[in-house]
């Protein structure tokens, strides 16, 4: 089975400057976070362009995504977009700036066998894209204490009738205590 975030190159003339068309689709990737994922195929369209030190990705990436509102879980459906730029280092390059002693080279992401792999880049991407705390509207008011429907959906003289209730065992503790600090 073949990686479908691996790219060849093969196409790609080894001479500075060089392009050639990026056109992808990835077939329902599995990126999310605890309360959004994406759903369906994402599609890139871009270049890749050879320079000196290895091949320079400049894409657009457009995706959907679906998640529950973190007030009043309503399923929530978004489009997404994200441009995309990476430079994938020939390993010779990499490891020329590793051995002048550079520490974050030994992460670069490395032109393998005449190909890269565009999965770290689309999900670090796309995922950093995502909200963190997804809802349906900026102002959405969440559920109904009492009954659990949204708010949204209820009418503004919403109410219910309250049962009386016992007494908080804090209450009378805290009351209590604070009696106490007075002398009382």
């Amino acid at each position: 089975m073949s990686d479908p975030y691996r790219i060849s190159l093969s196409d790609l003339r080894h001479q500075e400057g060089s392009q050639a068309d990026l056109s992808l689709t990835i077939t329902e990737p599995d990126f999310a976070t605890d309360l959004v994922k994406t759903e369906g195929d994402v599609d890139i369209e871009g270049t890749l362009q050879s320079v000196s030190e290895g091949v320079l990705v400049t894409a657009h990436a457009t995706y959907d995504t679906v998640a529950e509102c973190a007030r009043c879980l309503k399923v929530v459906e978004e489009p997404g977009d994200a441009d995309l730029t990476e430079l994938f280092f020939y390993p010779n390059r990499a490891k020329a700036l590793q051995e002048s002693g550079d520490e974050e080279a030994e992460e670069l992401p490395l032109i393998e066998d005449d190909t890269i792999n565009l999965e770290v880049l689309l999900r670090d991407t796309i995922v950093g894209q995502m909200p963190f705390i997804p809802r349906c509207e900026p102002d959405c008011q969440g559920l109904c204490g009492v009954c659990g429907e949204r708010l949204a959906d209820l009418p503004e003289d919403h109410a219910h009738e309250q049962a009386p209730t016992e007494p908080d065992p804090l209450d009378e503790l805290r009351a209590k205590l604070v009696a106490e600090e007075r002398g009382e």
